[in-house]
């Protein structure tokens, strides 16, 4: 068969495209801008440039040391703020070493931390991949553009991927460690914003959120969805110590804290999850509001109303060894197939305060009035004394553990 010259064109031109290889190159901080970055002989010494050099499907090999210098705008798009780094390709970016030897460092604005003359530490685009760096320092605005104010780590499109990361020390209204896009495997710790201290509106796969702030919501995280995530020892100023309004399935939260409600979690829907030690200076130690399943509740303290949780639905789940001023294991709530044992609250109801509970057990708490319940409507359970409603039992339900019934 003759083919016209048209079609062998095209034909040409394809199998052209598909013999096209992915490059590698190459950064160091020991290299020059001007060199081909082909090679660790001729590396670059910044890498934007590498970026601005790539193209999609390449790989960028970063060695060891501090990268900061340089810097983009308008990325997001329309914005002004200074990106560090800013991955405008769908290729990755790699450290050789990892990021406890690779560092991305953003910069404070002048006499203060967010501001005008703040650097992000990277920018993120659409199916771009930044893995194994440390992103350390960034800052954002604090009033401008919505791009502008998010994530002074990092700033992610929604299918943008930051990997085996540790962000740390970064600072935003929105989002201080992270803002949008996915992150696996990554470290945020120490970052700081007005509402999600560690990160917001992020799906974290894997990942450990420590000892992050917010001076309003969300210490840990504000919206997103966390899989298998670890919370530890991150504080909000207003509600959710750990995480505010968001999902998490598989999840340990531990020590976080909250000046208003929900040192845990405010307003989040937990799947399987463990709260331990949380605290809240109001209402739900370890979680307010949302809703639990499967989850454990246990050591958690509110300095006013329940000490497990506040204002939520929770089912299927075992509260033990909380605290409060009223409610110590559940206050304001609905509870269905729940155990709580060994709650404790100050004044009234050890187990559970004003609250409905459904086909639960609740016994062996303590308080001053109603050891193991006051002023809750409760059907189908197990507790003492009689609560009236609908098919309870006062018998002792011979628990072999917190959780777990006896086998006589």
């Amino acid at each position: 068969m003759i083919l016209s010259r048209p079609w062998a064109a095209l034909i040409s031109l394809f199998l052209s495209a598909w013999n096209v290889q992915a490059a590698d190159w190459h950064v160091a901080t020991n290299g020059n801008d001007t060199a081909d970055g082909t090679s660790w002989v001729t590396p670059k010494a910044t890498i934007q440039a590498a970026v601005d050099a790539s193209s999609n499907g390449d790989t960028i090999w970063v060695s060891n040391g501090v990268y900061s210098s340089g810097g983009v705008t308008n990325y997001p798009a329309g914005t002004t703020l200074t990106n560090r780094v800013a991955i405008t390709k769908p290729i990755v970016v790699r450290s050789v070493n990892g990021p406890a030897a690779t560092i991305i460092m953003g910069a404070f604005h002048p006499g203060a931390t967010n501001g005008d003359a703040a650097v992000r530490c990277a920018y993120v685009g659409e199916n771009a991949v930044l893995s194994g760096f440390t992103l350390a320092n960034g800052a954002t605005r604090t009033n401008n553009y919505s791009g502008e104010i998010e994530g002074g780590g990092a700033w992610c499109e929604t299918s943008g991927l930051v990997s085996n990361c540790t962000l740390t020390g970064n600072s935003a209204d929105l989002g201080g460690g992270a803002a949008w896009g996915t992150l696996n495997d990554c470290t945020l710790s120490g970052n700081s914003a007005r509402n999600g201290g560690g990160a917001a509106w992020s799906t974290l796969n894997n990942c450990t959120l420590t000892g992050n702030t917010a001076i309003s919501n969300g210490g840990g995280i504000w919206g997103g969805a966390l899989n298998n995530c670890t919370l530890s020892g991150n504080s909000a100023a207003a509600d959710g110590g750990g995480t505010y309004g968001s999902l998490l399935s598989d999840c340990t939260l531990t020590n976080n804290s909250a000046i208003s409600n929900g040192g845990g979690a405010w307003g989040s829907t937990l799947n399987s999850c463990m709260l331990a030690g949380n605290s809240s200076a109001a209402n739900g130690g370890g979680a307010s509001g949302g809703t639990l399943n499967n989850c454990t509740l246990s050591g958690n303290s509110a300095i006013s109303n329940g000490g497990g949780t506040s204002g939520g639905t929770l089912n299927n789940c075992m509260l033990t060894g909380n605290l409060a001023y009223d409610g110590g294991g559940a206050h304001d709530s609905t509870l269905n197939n729940c155990t709580l044992t060994g709650n404790s609250a100050h004044y009234r109801g050890g187990g559970a305060y004003n609250s409905r509970l459904n086909n639960c057990i609740v016994y062996f708490n303590k308080a001053i009035y109603g050891l193991n319940y006051s002023s809750s409507t409760i059907n189908y359970s197990c507790t003492t004394p009689a609560p009236g409603g609908t098919c309870n039992i006062t018998n002792d339900p011979g628990l072999a553990s917190a959780s777990h019934l006896s086998v006589d």
